[in-house]
């Protein structure tokens, strides 16, 4: 059974909007999260001042979210070519454009997946190696598993557009 253009359309425009609601929740989640780690003294000698431990102490979590911020703004730019596409009921372009597009989907979804998989790695490793964390920061790494694991939705959001694509090609 073939399907539309039309149909095809605005199941690429609903992904659009899911993969941009996903790319938004993980940065929200990601740029959120942080620890408060107090000022440790030994009798009236200051040992270690107090800091903030956010997404920005770690390269990891930067390329997090950097993936995340860059998959955002190229999100924004195909949401309303897809609702052209949703609309009319015909691909934009010709034969090229299309590829193009499946092209930058492919490249998109690989640095969505690189950037969800890097977080959750570095995560993984950190819980391996320091065991009796305080509840905030096991918190912390919390939020960032969630927002990997949205980025990876993404990814995953991003497979189905690429087999539309491919379909309606």
């Amino acid at each position: 059974m073939a399907l539309s253009a039309r149909t095809l359309g605005v199941a690429t425009l609903v992904l659009r909007v899911i993969t941009l609601g996903l790319l938004t929740a993980s940065l929200a989640i990601l740029a959120a999260a942080r620890v408060h780690h107090d000022a440790v003294y030994f009798g009236d000698v200051l040992l270690q001042p107090s800091y903030d431990f956010t997404f920005k102490d770690r390269y990891t979590y930067r390329y997090v979210f950097s993936v995340a911020t860059i998959g955002c703004a190229y999100t924004l730019l195909l949401v309303p070519l897809a609702a052209i596409v949703a609309v009319q009921g015909r691909g934009i372009g010709g034969t090229s454009f299309v590829r193009f597009l499946i092209f930058t989907d492919v490249v998109f979804c690989a640095l969505f997946s690189t950037g969800g998989a890097a977080g959750l790695g570095y995560v993984f490793g950190y819980q391996l190696h320091e065991q009796g964390e305080p509840i905030r920061t096991r918190r912390f790494l919390y939020r960032v598993d969630a927002s990997c694991g949205l980025l990876l939705g993404a990814a995953i959001s991003t497979v189905v557009m690429i087999m539309i694509s491919v379909y309606m090609k």
